[in-house]
């Protein structure tokens, strides 16, 4: 689709004479020459066949059409702000770009950030979760937090989480769970993708008997937390993602079998990359939370 626009320049020129009265301020905030300003607003005039300012000795007034016009671009230049704000971030003005899974940011980062920013109020922070966060490419971030095995090359990774495996039960099912034998027979909620699934859960306990069919399969552990709170079924998973739920008593841990997983929560950054103050700042925080929440 091709778009019947004028040159950007003219247009940026044109907004900002009509805002601030006058080609010299128009041409400081631009860092252009006042003869640059006006050459340019009188290019636009010219493409569009109709006068937008009258004149005078050392002001300048929006024709009719130059008002009927200013307001449709001044909110096309807002929404282009605003759309590249939330795609690429504030540029300069954000220190540190971090990704993470949406379940560990909901339920373990958030909860914390706020003594980062107590201890830290000067380093601005951009997180990056869910569908946002395979839009940016690795290299645009100063810091992947993963769940994984830790076995990801060209990179600077260190444990930051070990992975503890709960089975969690709502409060309403938690009294009909007292055993493995019940717990088998108990509605479970199943999540793809991942290693610790059910059945393995329960050949680490030495249970071989089969088990049901799942009751539901999800692809996300926020999803399988969320439904086992609301009474769906029990869900296995990982200590971190499960710390809000279990603080506010939505979940319980459904019979003492948890173990330990070969996957937990890992810090990435780009190998070779100097590490900046701020991110530092954020690093020995991080550390010290984890070693708070063992």
């Amino acid at each position: 689709m091709s778009y019947n626009l004028p040159p950007l320049p003219w247009l940026r020129a044109f907004e900002a004479a009509a805002r601030l009265g006058n080609f010299t301020l128009a041409a400081e905030e631009l860092a252009l020459t006042p003869a640059a300003i006006s050459h340019q607003v009188r290019s636009l005039e010219e493409r569009l066949g109709y006068p937008l300012f009258l004149r005078r000795n050392r002001s300048l007034v929006l024709t009719r059409l130059g008002e009927a016009y200013l307001p449709a671009l001044r909110s096309a230049f807002a929404d282009l702000s605003l759309a590249t704000t939330d795609v690429f971030g504030r540029g300069q003005q954000t220190s540190l770009r971090v990704r993470c899974l949406q379940t560990f940011a909901q339920s373990w980062l958030l909860p914390r950030l706020p003594r980062f920013r107590a201890a830290h109020p000067e380093v601005r922070l951009q997180l990056h979760t869910a569908s946002w966060a395979g839009t940016v490419e690795s290299e645009q971030l100063d810091l992947d937090i993963l769940y994984g095995d830790g076995s990801w090359s060209g990179a600077e990774v260190e444990p930051l989480i070990p992975g503890q495996v709960l089975p969690l039960s709502p409060p309403a099912l938690a009294n009909e769970v007292s055993d493995l034998a019940s717990l088998a027979k108990a509605p479970l909620i199943e999540i793809t993708g991942v290693s610790e699934s059910w059945s393995r859960f329960f050949q680490r306990q030495d249970w071989h008997a089969p088990l049901l069919p799942p009751a539901m399969v999800v692809d996300q552990s926020s999803v399988a937390l969320e439904l086992a709170a609301q009474g769906a079924g029990h869900a296995l998973v990982f200590d971190a993602f499960a710390q809000r739920y279990l603080t506010e008593g939505r979940l319980r841990i459904s019979i003492p079998a948890t173990y330990q997983s070969d996957q937990g929560m890992y810090l990435m950054r780009a190998g070779g990359r100097q590490t900046s103050p701020d991110l530092e700042k954020f690093l020995v925080w991080l550390r010290t939370e984890a070693k708070r929440s063992d």
